[in-house]
């Protein structure tokens, strides 16, 4: 099985290479470069950035393995540790996001997540996210519109084909509304 990115993240490979190894049957993977890091470095968007000092990224999957999204029912966001001291990162990364309802739950559950009711230390030591945060949404990272009838060499190159990957630039709290402006009719930013 073909899998592009780094087959480890939120992936299925180790359930796979246990089957593998349970048959006897010979595999091979090979790492390769994530799209949580590839779709932003070739949207122009640093992960990290001393001038602002940003010093961390995490990466978190917009579903998990259940088909549940962050930000439907109780969540809130503060359970994956987005804004806790000592726990907290710079730049969240999200894969998987899908459709633009669980889109628009993630950006009120960190949007609620920001929101800080208690003391002045409570509020000195949080991250606070609000519907002003700068925000992107990246579709098809690194996706390229393959030319008909092309060669393995040219294919690998490159060669003739058009970059299909979308970049939407916003705020948490009127990025699904940007998106939805720009055309009526989509409903998922997923390819």
């Amino acid at each position: 099985r073909l899998k592009g990115g780094d087959p480890f993240l939120f992936g299925r490979t180790r359930t796979e290479i246990e089957s593998l190894r349970a048959n006897n049957i010979a595999y091979t993977y090979t790492p390769n470069i994530s799209s949580c890091i590839a779709g932003p470095h070739l949207g122009g968007i640093p992960l990290t950035d001393a001038f602002l000092n940003c010093q961390s990224f995490g990466v978190w999957s917009g579903t998990d393995a259940f088909g549940k999204s962050i930000g439907t029912g109780s969540d809130c966001g503060d359970e994956l540790g987005f804004t806790r001291d000592g726990l907290s990162v710079d730049t969240l990364v999200f894969l998987m996001i899908g459709r633009l309802d669980k889109l628009e739950g993630l950006c009120n559950a960190l949007i609620k997540s920001g929101s800080i009711d208690g003391d002045m230390v409570d509020v000195i030591n949080r991250r606070k996210w609000d519907a002003n945060t700068p925000c992107a949404v990246i579709q098809n990272a690194g996706g390229r519109k393959l030319s008909r009838g092309k060669d393995i060499e040219s294919y690998c190159s490159g060669i003739g084909d058009s970059p299909i990957q979308k970049v939407w630039r916003s705020t948490l709290g009127k990025i699904v509304s940007d998106i939805r402006n720009e055309d009526e009719t989509i409903a998922s930013v997923s390819p």
